[in-house]
């Protein structure tokens, strides 16, 4: 998924009234866009990555009382993203950044809040690294369980494995991709996982149709790993 099918997802969430949605699609077409410059650029993306995390959690720790509308939401995030990046790439990053204005026809104000959320559900009390090296961690294993299933003839069950170990896979690459550009409340990550259900191909041509050409080299080199 690029950037511009992030933004033409959020335009259709907000054509829905979906404000949640609409935001998140905005903020994960935004941190894609970063992650994409950064890599052009040769920079450090885990450093970039924390930096834009906590300028992001602490722009939005001081959103007013008020009810703010759902393009002031992702405004405040995305000034805290453009802030904590590298001077060199500001402009550059501005440029590239799609417009809002769609997000102006919700016409719900909504309370304070971070347009990513809360990752809590996900993390489950882990840390992120922890998170990744579980999902890692069952890959590997379902991978290796169907292998001798499939030996020992068992295709319907070995099948099944190796499906599971693809998709924790594709999480775990996910998840890893979100904590090196920011996305610390992983709106890309839910996202992709829904973009999947847009698609009839073969499973790992969705998982790489998600995720856009410039990251379909690390991906599958996950996905081979498992």
């Amino acid at each position: 998924m690029t950037a511009p099918g992030y933004a033409a997802l959020s335009r259709r969430y907000a054509a829905e009234d979906d404000v949640r949605m609409a935001q998140l699609a905005s903020w994960a077409g935004d941190v894609h866009t970063l992650e994409r410059l950064l890599q052009e650029q040769g920079a450090d993306l885990p450093a970039a990555g924390a930096a834009v995390a906590a300028a992001v959690e602490t722009a939005t720790a001081d959103l007013p009382d008020r009810p703010v509308s759902p393009r002031e939401v992702v405004e405040l995030a995305r000034r805290a993203m453009v802030a904590a990046a590298d001077p060199s790439v500001r402009d550059l990053l501005v440029e590239r950044l799609d417009g809002l204005r769609h997000l102006d026809l919700i016409d719900t104000g909504v309370g304070a809040g971070d347009p990513s959320g809360s990752p809590a559900d996900r993390l489950g009390g882990r840390s992120a690294d922890e998170l990744w090296s579980e999902l890692r961690t069952v890959a590997t294993d379902s991978a290796s369980v169907a292998s001798h299933l499939a030996a020992d003839g068992a295709a319907v069950t070995a099948g099944r494995l190796s499906r599971r170990a693809d998709a924790a896979a594709y999480e775990a690459y996910l998840v890893l991709a979100a904590m090196r550009s920011g996305d610390v409340a992983f709106a890309t990550v839910d996202l992709r996982w829904d973009l999947l259900a847009d698609t009839d191909l073969p499973v790992r041509a969705r998982f790489s149709d998600a995720v856009g050409a410039a990251e379909r080299g690390s991906l599958h080199a996950s996905l081979e790993t498992t």
